[in-house]
């Protein structure tokens, strides 16, 4: 546990002990107020979920490393996903920059991706903000992932933050919430743009993010070709591209802090 996590669990310590003050020890609102404190102060919510693709065409690299950076260095822990669990394929590693690719080599992350824990072993509760990277993979294998869904679904639910870059937001679009509605409808959002793929993708990817996203009733936002742009919706936070990885990482953490994660 943290030095975070540690005052959070101080000031909830002592919101408890006020109330007992305020409402005395055999009033039945101060036991249902310490009950709701006590089933929070045993969640360690200053952790973040990332989610990487197990499928053959793999994740982005970048779009890993520099959240996972970001958020580490604002005291965040971080587990490493994955549908399968164990290590899938790492796309990109030669746009990492020369300290960028020092860094990795000698990093607790490049662990964690040779053994992401598998989705059936992720507990939802334990979760501040999930966050899917992007890559070519996860539009095969996360759009209709049911336990991505469902862990996405349940940390939005409890109040915490949804993250995606590039074609991370393939796993949000058939996320359906618990009133029936899916998560990314009316939602203003951003994810690749159609004019940011090439041949290959239009002529193997089962859809573009772009179109489908539209379909849905999402509300999708793009800037120019390869242009940093973010998307923030309440807490639905979303880049456009691998450019957007940092800036997108920087929004999460601002939304993080302000939730008092």
């Amino acid at each position: 546990m943290n030095i975070k996590s540690i005052a959070n669990r101080l000031v909830q310590a002592l919101y408890v002990v006020c109330v007992f003050l305020i409402w005395g020890a055999g009033n039945p609102t101060m036991a249902k107020e310490i009950s709701v404190v006590n089933s929070v102060a045993g969640q360690d919510k200053d952790k973040v979920l990332i989610i990487v693709s197990s499928d053959r065409h793999g994740f982005w690299l970048p779009e890993v490393l520099e959240p996972y950076q970001l958020l580490v260095q604002a005291g965040y822990q971080i587990t490493i996903a994955s549908p399968k669990g164990g290590q899938g394929k790492a796309s990109g590693e030669f746009r990492l920059s020369n300290v960028q690719r020092q860094w990795f080599k000698q990093s607790k992350l490049k662990l964690q991706l040779k053994r992401s824990i598998p989705l059936a072993e992720v507990n939802p509760q334990s979760y501040a903000a999930v966050y899917f990277a992007g890559g070519a993979g996860p539009m095969f294998d996360l759009p209709d992932n049911a336990l991505a869904q469902q862990i996405t679904r349940d940390i939005y639910e409890a109040g915490g933050i949804v993250a995606a870059d590039c074609h991370g937001p393939a796993a949000l679009i058939n996320i359906m919430l618990s009133n029936g509605k899916r998560l990314i409808s009316g939602k203003k959002i951003t994810a690749k743009a159609n004019s940011e793929e090439g041949s290959w993708a239009r002529n193997n990817y089962p859809f573009l993010l772009e179109d489908k996203i539209k379909e849905l009733g999402g509300r999708y936002l793009a800037s120019g070709k390869n242009q940093q742009h973010v998307v923030v919706d309440g807490r639905l936070i979303t880049g456009q591209n691998p450019a957007s990885a940092i800036p997108m990482a920087e929004r999460l953490i601002e939304q993080l802090s302000r939730q008092g994660f």
